[in-house]
């Protein structure tokens, strides 16, 4: 591996006991991540984004649990530690932003608090001085007044606040990958670009590596580097930023930029995808999308295609590829 990927994903398979039996969550997802880098992974809800981001920070609890693959994080794979390694590696090399900072803020405890633990347990500082490095770290993220802050319950402040909060409390120890579950939902449009400044300046100065998970193709186009679309618990399509948006290979990545509004374009019709994400424990034979896809044809219901590895760096899952390739 080269020393700059800071994470390589390997065939990850996520399963869920259900009384139906067990059901992939996260099924063969495949992807690297470099320093300074940031990838998205997108797609609608149930697509298995938020597991995927959970596998990697060890917090998937039971009737969850990975079946297979590999989740390395320099020489070492995550998907084999201990919980006592994988404590000693969650908030100090690799931290996440959850999407509801509320809720993931203790309300009993004031942001002080929560944050000079992280810092405590994982630099080992005193009491004074994970004070004033938590005053910093929150001045760092751009909140005014941060000895108040620090002083403050989390229910006191405005989400965009609390958003700052839970970066600071992630960045606190430098940590060398950064993941980010919808960090900018429920927050309004003028405080969503202030947080997504504040996580760019972020990887630029502190050469973070940064897990974006999102539904929002706005977010993906403004931050993102490379893109893994996913559908199904599987990767769909996969390359950078660019290519995705200038040419989209699979349906389901048109179906995705197509229902995404376009200010800059009057008369503007949007379209919808037909149908909804099939549920774990039914799904479709064949093509994952083949029932909600326009350009559908037979073989798409009777095998399921493969990863395919383009020569452009870009990889797609779908017959239609493999029937343009067989034409020309």
């Amino acid at each position: 591996m080269k020393s700059n990927v800071i994470l390589k994903v390997e065939d990850l398979h996520t399963y869920f006991r259900t009384s139906s039996g067990d059901v992939p969550s996260v099924n063969g997802v495949s992807f690297e991540i470099k320093e300074g880098e940031t990838l998205a992974i997108v797609g609608e809800s149930g697509s298995g984004k938020s597991v995927t981001s959970l596998s990697i920070m060890g917090l998937i609890e039971k009737p969850g649990e990975i079946r297979k693959g590999k989740i390395l994080f320099g020489d070492v794979d995550l998907a084999k530690v201990s919980e006592s390694q994988y404590r000693k590696l969650r908030g100090n090399d690799v931290a996440m932003i959850f999407q509801e900072p509320l809720t993931s803020l203790n309300p009993l405890f004031t942001v002080g608090n929560q944050i000079s633990e992280s810092i405590k347990l994982h630099q080992g500082l005193d009491k004074k001085q994970a004070k004033i490095k938590g005053i910093e770290m929150l001045k760092h993220v751009g909140i005014p007044r941060p000895e108040k802050v620090f002083d403050s319950y989390p229910h006191t402040l405005s989400g965009g606040m609390r958003q700052r909060v839970m970066i600071a409390i992630a960045l606190s120890c430098q940590p060398k990958l950064l993941i980010a579950d919808e960090p900018t939902t429920a927050l309004d449009v003028t405080i969503q670009a202030q947080i997504l400044d504040l996580m760019r300046k972020l990887s630029k100065e502190e050469h973070t590596a940064i897990l974006l998970i999102t539904h929002d193709l706005g977010v993906v186009a403004e931050m993102a580097d490379r893109v893994a679309v996913m559908y199904c618990g599987q990767v769909v399509e996969f390359g950078d930023v660019y290519s995705i948006f200038d040419n989209p290979l699979h349906p389901y990545t048109q179906g995705l930029l197509d229902s995404t509004p376009k200010f800059f374009e009057e008369n503007e019709v949007l379209t919808s995808i037909k149908g909804t994400v099939p549920t774990m424990d039914n799904m479709p034979k064949g093509c994952k999308f083949c029932p909600r896809c326009p350009l559908a044809f037979d073989k798409c219901m009777e095998a399921e295609p493969q990863l395919k590895q383009l020569d452009n760096g870009r990889q797609v899952r779908c017959w239609l590829i493999e029937q343009e390739e067989a034409i020309s």
